[in-house]
């Protein structure tokens, strides 16, 4: 009977493992692709990086607001637009895949949230987002672009090299959830405002009252978290 009863534990941790590795597997099959990611090659010659964050951080998974994956390795290539995923810090890149592009399916890295947002009003094109800040009528959005420069060889002995180099962007996004649409900050102090429409004025006041250079992305998430407020 003993040996009866340690049989049947046996076979039921077994199959235990069996389902829990089996469930892992379906969860990556809900947020993963097999693309591996594009390892740059260590011998060329350039300043800056690709990435958000060059290093792996932990963090966690979620699609349609629950957990898939857990304490898994992630960065943003804001190059390619792509989040990398590997299934810890000290796995080898190489075996990194892609995240699949899903508006569903959203990362935390540390404390930053990565969102993946498709096309709508006020967005030709799909991409990741930074989220800054989240409020009941308007969200704030942060867009970190890269773009690769191809140096230049010096052309006399009193010019140097120009390495080449990955020159980052930045743009600011607001996110109407009443009517579902972004609008991109422009560049001017006093354009910014043109975004709040009816709240204009009461903003203006504040941000002169506060002091704050809205230039600044901190005084930026204070006005959109007061905006929020009225």
């Amino acid at each position: 009977m003993q040996k009866l009863f340690s049989t049947l534990l046996l076979l039921t941790l077994s199959f235990s493992a069996f389902a829990q590795m089996e469930t892992e597997e379906e969860a990556k099959d809900k947020y993963l692709t097999n693309v591996p990611i594009t390892i740059n090659s260590e011998a060329v010659n350039y300043s800056g990086s690709a990435y958000e964050n060059e290093e792996f951080v932990l963090g966690t998974v979620y699609k349609s607001g629950r957990i898939v994956a857990s304490n898994v390795a992630l960065r943003y290539n804001a190059l390619r637009d792509e989040v990398e995923v590997k299934s810890s810090i000290d796995a080898p890149n190489s075996t990194a895949r892609v995240m699949m592009r899903n508006p569903d399916i959203y990362v935390k890295m540390l404390n930053n949230v990565f969102v993946y947002a498709a096309p709508k009003e006020g967005l030709d094109r799909p991409g990741y987002f930074l989220v800054l800040f989240e409020g009941e009528s308007a969200d704030l959005y942060k867009k970190i672009s890269k773009e690769f420069v191809e140096g230049m060889a010096a052309t006399t002995s009193l010019t140097r090299d120009i390495p080449s180099s990955y020159k980052e962007k930045e743009a600011y996004f607001l996110l109407n959830k009443n009517t579902n649409s972004f609008q991109e900050f422009p560049s001017s102090r006093n354009a910014k405002f043109g975004l709040f429409d009816d709240k204009k004025k009461e903003l203006k006041t504040y941000t002169k009252e506060e002091r704050l250079n809205i230039n600044k992305e901190y005084a930026l998430i204070k006005l959109v978290k007061y905006y929020n407020t009225l």
